[in-house]
């Protein structure tokens, strides 16, 4: 049962504008030409739930295809369905369902058609106002990944993964748009430099690197020579038809390289990173990697650029807020933590009071594909912040007025500050 204060501050975050730090949403053209069904709102997330339960390649694909009928996907659908209902990642669909389509779970094949019937209903224009603005009260989306969104739900992060790991085709796409020559490193370095300096003039508020997922997270220094000699190997290897020459593992001093060359271009042009530190989606990935910790030497290097620790490091947050602790320059992202594990974030997030300033946390991005589900994680992030400050109030560690100064930052001041933003 949750305490008074708990209610209270349930109440304080009621209809208050918040700033999402994460999303990888559509355009509202593109999702409304989509396909949408019931599997819609257990696509994004449920879908590694579905792979971990052990549902086939087969049946998997089968599940999220526009050719099957509701009525194939539901006996595709249900015997998983009953593994991973009561899983975080569901419960988020499940809030929206109810939330949007009037339905809180799914208990058969008709229950399935009535829900996808809604979702078809409900896809046109003015839908991402419905469940971002109306529903969510959210004043503006970090989306990653397109200059183009609409400025009304949306302000721009760019890839720069890519960049750092550099082949013949996008060395060849860089020089056709900039009209200009990267035949050796240094060249192509101004290219980055003109390239991410025209996205900022394009509305550009922060550079990500999702390495964690092909990598670990520690970016040793290189010499120019270390990484020159493999960058000019790139374009010698990888003439006529062949594949690229470098191996994955040789690129590495490059990489490295080139991570440190984009810390030298967000401080030039005062926009933060984003590293992508923690649990990776789906399946099959060694974790390991993506431990925050692995990341020290960069913040401390390059003290004029703002670190954000994307998903707070989950399930080692406390290794990330060691760091947010020992580098003024570091921010604890809670960017789909609250998702993975409401009870394991709102653990740390309780021992962040002790030892984090009020300044480092951002409390909410919903980081998902799918509109509806935003307005469920969103469900999810306020409860958990709601139940670690009361617990903080509950046993005289914080007053409930300081409780809703923490969450005033982490859910508008923070963001705000860090992003650089005019809201």
């Amino acid at each position: 049962m949750e305490s008074r204060n708990y209610d209270e501050l349930m109440e304080y975050q009621a209809g208050r504008e918040v700033i999402d730090t994460h999303e990888h949403l559509p355009s509202e053209r593109d999702r409304l030409a989509s396909h949408v069904d019931f599997s819609t709102l257990f696509s994004h997330y449920c879908k590694s739930d579905l792979q971990a339960a052990g549902m086939p390649p087969a049946e998997f694909q089968a599940f999220f295809s526009a050719d099957k009928s509701v009525d194939e996907k539901w006996r595709l659908f249900e015997p998983y369905y009953n593994l991973i209902r009561d899983g975080s990642y569901a419960r988020a669909g499940h809030i929206a369902m109810e939330q949007f389509y009037g339905l809180s779970r799914l208990e058969s094949v008709a229950d399935a058609e009535a829900v996808s019937k809604a979702i078809r209903d409900a896809n046109k224009p003015g839908l991402y106002k419905q469940v971002l603005k109306d529903a969510c009260h959210i004043r503006i989306s970090m989306n990653f990944g397109s200059l183009s969104d609409a400025p009304e739900f949306f302000a721009p992060v760019m890839f720069a993964s890519n960049y750092v790991q550099p082949n013949k085709a996008l060395i060849r796409t860089l020089e056709d748009t900039l009209d200009v020559s990267c035949g050796n490193l240094d060249n192509y370095v101004n290219a980055l430099w003109e390239e991410f300096r025209r996205f900022k003039e394009q509305g550009m508020r922060g550079i990500k690197f999702h390495l964690a997922y092909m990598r670990d997270l520690h970016f040793a220094p290189r010499t120019h020579a270390e990484a020159e000699s493999l960058f000019l190997r790139i374009m010698d290897e990888s003439h006529g038809w062949p594949p690229a020459g470098l191996g994955y593992r040789e690129m590495r001093p490059l990489e490295d390289y080139l991570v440190h060359k984009f810390m030298e271009i967000a401080g030039q042009l005062d926009v933060p990173v984003v590293f992508h530190t923690g649990l990776q989606a789906d399946i099959d990935h060694n974790a390991d990697n993506s431990r925050p910790l692995r990341l020290w030497n960069l913040p401390h290097r390059y003290r004029n650029v703002d670190f954000i620790l994307l998903h707070s490091g989950f399930p080692w947050m406390e290794d990330a807020g060691l760091m947010a602790k020992h580098y003024p320059n570091v921010y604890l992202d809670l960017a789909w933590a609250h998702l993975m594990s409401p009870a394991i974030c709102a653990r740390h997030l309780q021992s962040w009071f002790d030892y984090v300033p009020m300044n480092k946390p951002l409390g909410f991005g919903g980081d998902y594909c799918v509109v509806e589900k935003v307005y469920g994680h969103l469900t999810l992030a306020k409860e958990n912040i709601a139940r670690a400050l009361a617990a903080k109030v509950d046993d005289g560690g914080l007053s409930l007025d300081r409780a809703k100064t923490w969450i005033h930052a982490m859910l508008w001041d923070n963001p705000k500050r860090v992003y650089r933003l005019e809201v």
